[in-house]
Order: structure tokens, then C-alpha cells, then sequence
């Protein structure tokens, strides 16, 4: 299906790794149109270098196996963008003077007796690369972030199943080895020479928490390049956000997406339980499915509510989302650990953003701030917000999962029954909450609890 799932990632202008559902039993297939960034010179069959995005089928690349003796090889299969789009997910790896801008599934050979394949998004400054003549080649820096560019792919010497020893399917990339199209396909499914899929997986995702905890910040920040880096290489790097699709070839380190929160923001979740939260299992860091959960009910809901402005800050482990007024204009930021939390789905997203809506319109009560109390945007959120964002029975489709979602978030019953109390304008308890999102649902009254 790959052929047919590039096609309509092309078409709909879909970047690598959005979610493309299929009847397979497996779960949803991803776009995968893409390994290395237009510009990145690999060697081709007569010796010199051109441009990834150059090779067609029929030329000839100069290929070897693990045993690293090179050859030229036909190309089987080229493809990849048509153009400049912003890819997420970029590893941005700098070794010796230079650097190379890759997916975060691309391949890199490493060094070392047993030379092993390694995923891009699990190289470390401890991992050492290889270069087509078998040396050693530290890794300076190993970031993560956006990238505004074109990529292609390509597969070398056949289509066949690729043999133990890699042969005729490893390439020079910009002076290191690394695996073709075919042996990263292989590998999305199984084991492949040299690679190890568990193996991959088990280890630290660049610019998660653990990762950084381990390795320290700078996977989140912009590289540091050498003085006249830019001269031989089109990789540029901004060190804010840029959303010009014109600027090609320009990497948005993770940081640069950071939303900084006013002081006077109303949050999902209390400083104490959003700092506890932390703590519970997420999903990783570069884990597609998620943030097009969260890209997808921001554009739904832009349709119903276009005067907010909507973040999402996705390079940001806390866990918690805010709403606040700043000079005029309204906005809304869900964090990137709270909509990697384990527990949420696309439901639970669901009434966590209508929750920061009803911030907005929820009406009274009011906090400090302008914006509606806790209780009352809880109660809202559901009500209003999700009934005008959810057609019909949608909205029971969106609201009953994301109710128990919530609840297996807060850690209590997923119970209509309200317990005693009153939280004021403050945040109620856990069980208050679901019991707010039930009443919401049935029309019965905010409870007192969240009053």
C-alpha cells in the first residue's frame, strides 16, 4: 500500500508520519514519503555527489552492504514531497564540520565491531556514525525539532527482501552510512540485518524527558555550528518559530515552538497535581498520532470559535493546558505532556480543550482573571462547547469515551455521584469533575460541588 498512501500524503499536502487509516487489521498506516532532506548530497554511481531529490529511477548510486565495498547501483524506486513542507519530527545530527537533517525512523550505520543500524531519533552524542571508508565518526549533536523542506527517498539495487549483510542497500549520505527505503520499510515491520526493532524502541526518544534527564538539554535547542557552516551546507537554523513555508531548508529546534504562560492564565489542572502528573506514563515523544489528535480538534473547533488564538506546546513536558486573555486577544495552549499522557485520546483532548474554551464563554461565574471559574468551565465545556463542536450523536461519540478517559486520568470512579464540598471559584476535586462532565451531559445542573 505504501505507493498509494504517498500518493494521497502528496495529494492532501500530508507531512511524514500523519496517520492514513486503512482496513488493515494492523491499525493505521503512516505517510512515509521521506528519509532525508532535500539538498543532503548523496554519492552516485560515477563517484561525485548530487542532491537526494535529483536521483530518478534508472540512475545509478553508489551502494554497499555492512562489508562497506561500493559499487554503483540502479535506483529501483525514488519518490517524496513535491515540495517545501514543515516536517516534524526532524533529528538534526552534526558530526566532524557538518550535519545532516533526517526523519526520525532514518537509519544510520554505526561504528564498532558489530555494525548495527540505529534509528536517527535514538542517536546519542555517545554513538559514534561510520564513514564509507569504515572509519568512526563521533556524533557532535543530535537535536530535534521542525523542518521546512522537501524530502526523498530512495531504494537501491532491487526490490527483493534485503539480505543479512545489507548488501547493495547502503549509501553515503553527506559522508556517513546510512540504510536505503528498502531496509527502512522492513524495518517498520520487523527485524532487518543489523537492526533490532525492540532493541530501538526500548531506548530513549531525542527530546523526551528521559531522554533529557540523560543526555542533558540540548536535543530541545538550536545545534551550534561551526563559523561558515552555512557556506557548503543549505541547512539553516532559526532560533524562533517560523512559519514561512518559503524559507526552505531552515530547522525550528523544539525549544523555538515553547508558549511562555502569563501569570494570570487559568489552568486545566493545579500546579501541585499538574506536577505529579508528570510522573505517569506517556506516550513518546515523537509519537504522531497525538499531536494529530491535537492539530485535528484545534482546526474543528477554529470553524466554532475562530477568535481564540489555539497553541499547542508540543516540546513541553507539563502536564496541563491554559486559557487567558492578553491584550485583547484570547488564547488557548494545551502542553505536550498532557496530550502525551497515556490515559487521554482524541475524546479526552476533546473535553480537556472544551474545557479551556469555556474559559472564554462559559459566562459566570467569574475568576480574578475575567474567565470562568473551574466548575463552571468544567460544566460549560461539556454542555455547550462540546454540544456546539459535535453534531447529533457525535457529540455522545466524543463526550461518553472522553468522560471515562478523564476519569482514568484523575485516578477516580467514572461516577455520576457528586461528593459534598464546594470548590469556589478554585479547581474541584477529581471525582467532583467527572461527576460535573455527567451532569453536563444530562442536562442536570452543575452540582455544588463544583459551585
Amino acid at each position: 500500500m505504501d505507493a498509494e498512501i504517498n500518493e494521497l500524503c502528496k495529494m492532501e499536502d500530508w507531512q511524514v508520519n500523519h496517520p492514513v487509516l486503512t482496513r488493515d487489521a494492523t491499525g493505521p498506516c503512516y505517510c512515509s514519503c521521506s528519509c532525508l532532506a532535500f539538498g543532503t548530497m548523496v554519492q552516485e554511481g560515477g563517484g561525485s555527489f548530487k542532491a537526494i531529490e535529483t536521483f530518478v529511477r534508472g540512475d545509478a548510486v553508489m551502494a554497499a552492504g555492512t562489508a562497506l565495498r561500493w559499487r554503483p547501483r540502479p535506483v529501483v524506486f525514488s519518490g517524496g514531497t513535491t515540495g517545501v513542507s514543515r516536517q516534524k519530527y526532524t533529528v538534526l545530527v552534526r558530526y566532524a564540520d557538518t550535519a545532516i537533517a533526517v526523519t526520525s525512523d532514518h537509519l544510520f550505520l554505526l561504528a564498532g565491531e558489530e555494525r548495527v543500524l540505529k534509528r536517527a531519533d535514538r542517536l546519542t552524542t555517545e554513538d559514534f556514525l561510520v564513514s564509507p571508508e569504515g572509519e568512526p565518526v563521533a556524533v557532535k549533536g543530535v537535536h530535534i525539532g521542525d523542518y521546512l523542506a522537501g524530502f526523498h527517498h530512495v531504494a537501491a539495487s532491487s526490490k527483493e527482501p534485503v539480505g543479512e549483510d545489507l548488501e547493495g542497500h547502503l549509501l553515503n549520505t553527506n559522508g556517513v552510512v546510512s540504510a536505503d527505503y528498502l531496509v527502512q520499510l522492513t524495518a517498520h515491520s520487523s527485524d532487518v540485518a543489523g537492526f533490532r526493532a525492540a532493541a530501538n524502541e526500548a531506548l530513549p526518544v531525542v527530546g523526551s524527558a528521559e531522554y533529557v534527564s540523560r543526555y542533558g538539554p540540548a536535543s530541545l535547542q538550536a545545534p551550534e555550528l561551526p563559523a561558515g557552516f552555512t557556506d557548503n551546507s543549505p541547512i539553516k537554523v532559526s532560533s524562533a518559530d517560523v512559519a514561512d513555508d518559503s524559507l526552505g531548508n531552515t530547522f525550528i529546534p523544539a525549544e523555538a515552538t515553547r508558549v511562555t504562560i502569563p501569570e494570570h492564565a487559568c489552568s486545566f489542572l493545579p500546579p501541585d497535581l499538574a506536577e505529579a502528573k508528570k510522573a505517569t506514563p506517556k506516550r513518546r515523544f515523537n509519537d504522531p498520532m497525538a499531536r494529530e489528535w491535537v492539530e485535528a480538534l484545534i482546526k474543528h473547533h477554529r470553524a466554532f470559535y475562530p477568535a481564540v488564538t489555539y497553541h499547542l506546546d508540543w516540546a513541553s513536558d507539563e502536564v496541563n493546558a491554559y486559557a487567558w486573555v492578553e491584550n485583547g486577544v484570547r488564547h488557548v495552549d494545551l502542553k505536550g505532556g498532557l496530550v502525551r499522557d497515556a490515559t487521554l485520546e482524541l475524546q479526552g483532548i476533546a473535553v480537556v480543550l472544551a474545557h479551556e474554551l469555556a474559559h472564554h464563554y462559559g459566562g459566570e461565574p467569574t475568576g480574578s482573571s475575567g474567565l470562568s471559574c473551574e466548575g463552571q468551565a468544567d460544566y460549560r465545556g461539556v454542555r455547550n462547547i462540546m454540544r456546539q463542536a459535535w453534531f447529533g450523536d457525535f457529540y455522545f461519540t466524543m463526550v461518553e469515551p472522553g468522560i471515562a478517559q478523564m476519569a482514568a486520568f484523575f485516578g477516580v470512579p467514572n461516577s455520576p455521584t457528586a461528593p459534598g464540598g464546594s470548590a469556589g471559584c478554585a479547581h474541584p476535586q477529581g471525582a467532583c469533575r467527572i461527576a460535573t462532565y455527567h451532569a453536563a451531559v444530562s442536562l442536570a445542573g452543575k452540582p455544588a460541588c463544583a459551585s
